[in-house]
C-alpha cells in the first residue's frame, strides 16, 4: 500500500492531507495469452485468458475460488477490464 502526503497552504495556515491508495491487481504472464492475477498480498485471485471470438480479441476472466475451483467471471474487450473484474 502506498501513502501519499500532500501539503496545501491557505494564507498562513498549512494543512497536511494524507490519502492511501491501494494498488490494483498484479499480472504475471504464465504463457502466451494467459495471465495470473494476484492481490497486493501475493494471493492468486484468478486468471485472464486471451481468446478470439468471431474475429474479435477478448479477455476471459476466471476467478480462483477456494483454491480448488475456477469460476468464469466473463469476457471483456480489454485486458485491464478483465483484471479489474477480479479485484
Amino acid at each position: 500500500m502506498t501513502t501519499i502526503q500532500a501539503k496545501t497552504s491557505q494564507a498562513t495556515t498549512s494543512q497536511a492531507a494524507t490519502r492511501t491508495i491501494s494498488p490494483g491487481p498484479g499480472l504475471r504472464r504464465v504463457r502466451d495469452g494467459y495471465w495470473r492475477v494476484t492481490a497486493a498480498s501475493g494471493a492468486v485471485l484468478g486468471y485472464v485468458e486471451e481468446v478470439t471470438d468471431e474475429g474479435r480479441l477478448r479477455f476471459r476472466a476466471k476467478r480462483l475460488h477456494s483454491g480448488l475451483r475456477i469460476l468464469a467471471i466473463g469476457e471483456f474487450a480489454a485486458l485491464d477490464e478483465a483484471t479489474e473484474s477480479l479485484r
